[in-house]
């Protein structure tokens, strides 16, 4: 019986199905074995190279910072050693588990050492970085690495690392001088990171630290580390390049650590204000302190603790952080009187001998007002030095009225008042000189006009503003007589082994050129302020002849004057300047001068030169000890 045509139909369609099924499947294997060829042969070395790189992680070998130590080679700042916990988010797979068992931690006394809450935070933060390591716990205890370490197989991921703090052995004293130091804020990563910053790195925010920040962080280091399953490290890889970290210089500063810590205990710690002293030979800063200040180990601080601190540093009214020996603006009050001085004998209007037309009789009448004295029985008549040394405010009512204030601004201006000094720190403030030009300028908006009168008020200092450091250097100048330097605060930058790569030589900023006559009769006056019955007698240093002028300037907020001593020893060839401020604190004669005086006492008992000098001093008759009597202006 012949077979259906539809038979055969079926049969060869059911053979093409298995040929296409066939064809198929041979396709697919042909595929897979050419893909297999493709990654064991052809790509075998690209993914031995990956499946390396899957067990290593780049490391940063974070530098050393460089010290801060004082002229003598005293540390003033250094590093401690600290371990905080950090977490690599690309490394973790379920964010919850890890945040459960971070929870779950206790310290020995069965406190939890992670918040939950702060936990999400800091791991919502960290995985928008997701490959840079991010601190989670900061200054942890040896106790909390060991528990972190013996739990790593639960906490992927979370990696003890070992850092360095800064610690400031004077705390308080040297606040402002040596600043402090901060994590870098995360809106500004981004762009120091192209200065060779990394995530969570601690930099400069004020003083030193900041003035010299790119001295002292040295240069950052790199290597490759093996990594296990759950990213914990197993050393690093001796086949892959190792880049070692440069530690950063060593600042050696102009502060003397002694005087620094006179300057700090000398000054009453209920008062607000600055001390300051430096050499007028070549403007080396040896002290400067300011008052009140905040201890700047607070910023080394774990996270927690910091924020708190920082709180009560920022809302304090006080304001601590601000550096009143450069920032600080006051009415240098009767101080002034010795540019006021020096620009009448330069001016021609004045000698040694001058004696103002009217006599002090306490009060000083120009038009229809009445200028008083700070002596309300007066002083007399006298000549310029002993004006000096009495502080007599008539005489010098009448020195303003002869000189002007062109004059007496031109020799405030020669003597870098109201001007910036250029001291290697971040911030410094200007002051202001006044006069009738600044004067109409600056009161425009108040219709407020310069007047005669005015020039009375100018001549005894309580019209502009200066800062105690431009005090110390108007002092220092006024004693050598010919020059005026910038002061700074860097002497040298040492590498670790010791070695001196930079030296800060001193700058002149103005040659005085004045009559050598003028300054031997500007030293006379000076002397005599700290002689007996001088304004500035506590200021007294044994068998040293001491120069300066005290002061006391009207303060409009509050009941009492600010008290100022500006000073240096010896007044006819000074090694030290000193100049006190103290805020509300009444007479300059009998605050501020006693700070000036444990100052320049202490350096002239623990300086070898000072004390060489000190001992020629003694061998002239003319300089023994002496009984002094003070008023208190």
């Amino acid at each position: 019986m012949p077979i259906a045509p539809q038979f055969h139909d079926e049969q060869r369609q059911r053979l093409y199905k298995s040929i296409r099924l066939i064809v198929f499947i041979s396709v697919l294997f042909l595929i897979l074995l050419l893909r297999l060829f493709s990654i064991q042969v052809l790509q075998a070395q690209l993914n031995i190279r990956l499946s390396q790189e899957n067990g290593m992680q780049f490391s940063i070998l974070k530098a050393p910072r460089g010290l801060i130590l004082d002229r003598n080679g005293n540390v003033l700042a250094r590093n401690r050693p600290s371990y905080s916990i950090g977490v690599l988010p690309y490394k973790i797979k379920n964010r919850r588990t890890v945040i459960e068992n971070l929870c779950k931690i206790r310290d020995s006394s069965g406190a939890a050492v992670f918040d939950s809450v702060e936990l999400v935070d800091q791991m919502r933060r960290a995985f928008s970085r997701r490959f840079d390591v991010t601190r989670l716990k900061e200054d942890v205890s040896l106790e909390i690495v060991s528990i972190i370490e013996e739990h790593s197989m639960e906490l992927p991921a979370i990696t003890v690392e070992t850092e360095s703090r800064r610690e400031y052995l004077l705390g308080l004293s040297t606040f402002h001088v040596l600043g402090y130091m901060s994590e870098i804020p995360e809106n500004q990563f981004d762009s120091l990171k192209k200065t060779g910053y990394h995530y969570g790195d601690m930099a400069g925010k004020a003083g030193l630290e900041k003035q010299y920040e790119d001295i002292l962080r040295g240069k950052d280091g790199q290597e490759y580390i093996e990594v296990n399953a759950y990213g914990k490290s197993l050393g690093p890889i001796a086949t892959m390049p190792r880049i070692e970290p440069v530690a950063g210089g060593n600042v050696y500063c102009t502060i003397d650590i002694g005087l620094q810590k006179v300057a700090s205990d000398s000054f009453p710690d209920t008062l607000k204000g600055a001390v300051v002293a430096l050499d007028p030979r070549n403007g080396e800063v040896l002290a400067m302190f300011s008052s009140p200040a905040a201890d700047p180990n607070i910023f080394s601080l774990a996270s927690s603790l910091r924020s708190k601190n920082w709180a009560a540093i920022a809302l304090d009214t006080s304001l601590p952080l601000n550096n009143r020996a450069t920032c600080g603006t006051y009415p240098p009050g009767s101080t002034f009187k010795l540019i006021s001085a020096i620009a009448g004998l330069a001016g021609g209007k004045l000698t040694a001998e001058s004696r103002m037309p009217v006599p002090c009789h306490g009060s000083f009448r120009f038009g229809a007002r009445l200028a008083h004295c700070w002596k309300p029985q007066g002083h007399g008549s006298y000549g310029l030095v002993d004006a000096i040394k009495q502080s007599c405010d008539v005489y010098f009512y009448q020195v303003g009225l002869r000189l002007g204030d062109q004059l007496i601004n031109q020799y405030a201006d020669l003597f870098g008042l109201g001007q910036p000094t250029k001291i290697d720190l971040p911030m410094e403030r200007a002051g202001w000189l006044s006069g009738e030009a600044e004067y109409n300028k600056r009161f425009a908006s108040r219709k407020w006009v310069w007047t005669k009168g005015l020039d009375m008020d100018l001549a005894i200092g309580q019209t502009q503003l200066v800062t105690p450091l431009q005090l110390a250097n108007m002092a220092g100048a006024l004693g050598n007589g010919t020059t005026l330097y910038r002061p700074f605060l860097l002497k040298d930058v040492r590498n670790p082994d010791g070695i001196v790569i930079m030296h800060n030589n001193p700058t002149v900023t103005r040659t005085l050129g004045l009559d050598p006559s003028f300054i031997e009769t500007m030293h006379k006056a000076m002397l005599a302020v700290t002689e007996e019955g001088g304004t500035a007698g506590r200021a007294q240093v044994p068998h040293v002849p001491v120069g300066g002028k005290t002061g006391s300037a009207e303060n409009p907020h509050g009941e009492k004057t600010h008290a100022l001593f500006a000073g240096c020893a010896p007044v006819d060839s000074p090694i030290i300047a000193v100049s006190v401020v103290a805020e509300n604190a009444g007479h300059g004669g009998s605050v501020a001068a006693p700070v000036g005086g444990a100052l320049m006492r202490y350096y002239f008992t623990h300086n070898p030169e000072a004390m060489r000098i000190a001992r020629a001093y003694a061998d002239h008759e003319s300089f023994g000890k002496k009984e002094h009597r003070t008023n208190p202006n």
